[in-house]
């Protein structure tokens, strides 16, 4: 099943941008010896901030090894490492100079995080680093020279900077749930609804990430979440018109500057709706659906169960692309062992006669806001690329008004909307490259802010 969050193939690197906001900023910190340093900059910064790393006080051509170590939420420990020859100017940078040797090749600035493995990991089967949604990413990064000398710096990502004070007030009302995050000085501020994916729940992190960029956020949980329906069956759509109602109310929130934001299913649910209620002055679906597809059950491989929709409205289910899996698939995915949902996902919109296509496919040409799409080309838990390329396809064909923007990673996988620092292993049904991941995230995030800020301030 799937889980979470112009066409143009967007590969550049970013480097480290000189125009962040005076919070997401901090001095660079490094200990040495003797002139010899190992810098990151900025060292603390927000989400999603691009950084440089360097060593200097080398002599030329000497060598140096900078590892990179990091311990995820489960306690398990992460370390890469790579060897590099300093320049005529006795430095290294990370981001233009290729290793010599060590865990990732080329120069990439990414290269020692997306690089990075498990120590202490206690099972056979490859992990994924387990990302701290409450403190954000620490890595720790030393150098050691070939003539014995040593430095370090920490780096950290957070969702809100030390000092940058944030208003979190809970939305409990009307069988309504979600909890809205804005900056404590200012406003009022723009809004932006965030929409989990198939994990369903709530996602303050994302939300904090969102209000310490300048906005008002609300994370809105519609599944998975204390009373509210615990699978993504037939979530009735009204209900987010009445949260949308509550955010314009609240006065730190411009009423008329609401963006809805979603991945996976939260980006099927994103087009959808906008499609559905003119609540929204900009779309933001990462790696969507072109369709509603059948809900998610837990009930999926019980003989007696009924496929049923993912989406009602006015008490009845909308039409829907029914899943076919083969048996063998079945069997794998009850085994843990299915590596990509990709040809179900294809079979099934094949077998699907062509009035129920028609029926089931998102009316994004009834949206009325400028659109952002992201997808990657890797996408294993379902053909997002595809989807995007189709329902920019429609749009183009009907002239669409407003801005449609499509950006499609090459080699990134269905998690490669957002700026995960670490990226090992997050391969199987997400699909994607820990490379092509851990820049896309970063490109995304750019786009995304930039996108909202332009079509909301």
């Amino acid at each position: 099943m799937a889980v979470l969050l112009s066409l143009v193939l967007l590969l550049e690197l970013i480097p480290p941008s000189s125009g962040q906001p005076a919070e997401s900023k901090a001095e660079s910190l490094s200990s040495g010896q003797s002139g010899f340093r190992i810098q990151v900059d900025p060292a603390v910064a927000l989400y999603g901030t691009p950084f440089s790393i360097t060593v200097t006080g080398l002599r030329p051509g000497e060598r140096v090894t900078i590892t990179a170590r990091s311990v995820d939420a489960k306690n398990i420990q992460w370390e890469s490492a790579a060897e590099f020859t300093a320049d005529a100017g006795g430095s290294v940078d990370v981001a233009a100079q290729a290793p010599l040797s060590g865990n990732y090749s080329g120069a990439d600035i990414f290269g020692p995080l997306w690089s990075m493995r498990p120590l202490n990991a206690k099972v056979d089967r490859p992990i994924s680093y387990r990302d701290d949604e409450v403190n954000g990413w620490t890595v720790d990064f030393s150098a050691a020279s070939s003539s014995g000398k040593t430095a370090s710096v920490r780096l950290r990502r957070v969702f809100q900077m030390p000092g940058q004070a944030l208003v979190r007030v809970p939305l409990e009302e009307d069988g309504m749930y979600g909890f809205l995050y804005y900056p404590a000085e200012g406003g009022p501020f723009p809004a932006v609804m965030i929409l989990a994916g198939s994990n369903g729940g709530v996602y303050e992190w994302l939300a904090q990430a969102f209000a310490s960029s300048g906005f008002a956020a609300l994370t809105l949980p519609y599944f998975n979440y204390r009373d509210l329906p615990q699978e993504l069956v037939e979530i009735p759509l009204e209900y987010f018109p009445r949260a949308v109602a509550w955010l314009k109310k609240q006065p730190a929130v411009k009423a008329n500057r609401i963006a809805v934001a979603g991945g996976s299913k939260g980006g099927e649910l994103a087009l959808l709706l906008a499609s559905l209620f003119n609540d929204f002055q900009a779309v933001v679906a990462w790696t969507p659906a072109a369709h509603a597809w059948e809900g998610l059950s837990q009930k999926f491989f019980s003989p007696d169960y009924v496929p049923v929709s993912s989406w009602a409205l006015n008490g009845r289910g909308l039409p829907f692309i029914k899943f076919i899996y083969s048996q063998e698939e079945k069997d794998l995915e009850q085994k843990g062992a299915l590596h990509s949902f990709i040809a179900a996902h294809h079979r099934s919109l094949a077998q699907a006669d062509a009035a129920l296509l028609e029926k089931a496919a998102i009316p994004v040409e009834r949206i009325k806001a400028p659109i952002l799409l992201v997808s990657g080309t890797d996408d294993q838990t379902w053909p997002a690329d595809e989807f995007c390329r189709e329902i920019a396809a429609k749009l183009q064909k009907i002239n669409f008004p407003f801005e449609l923007k499509a950006i499609s990673h090459d080699g990134g996988g269905h998690m490669s909307f957002l700026p995960f620092l670490i990226t090992a292993n997050r391969g199987g049904i997400s699909g994607g490259s820990p490379q092509a991941d851990a820049k896309a995230g970063f490109i995304s995030w750019k786009e995304t802010i930039a996108f909202l800020r332009r079509h909301l301030d």
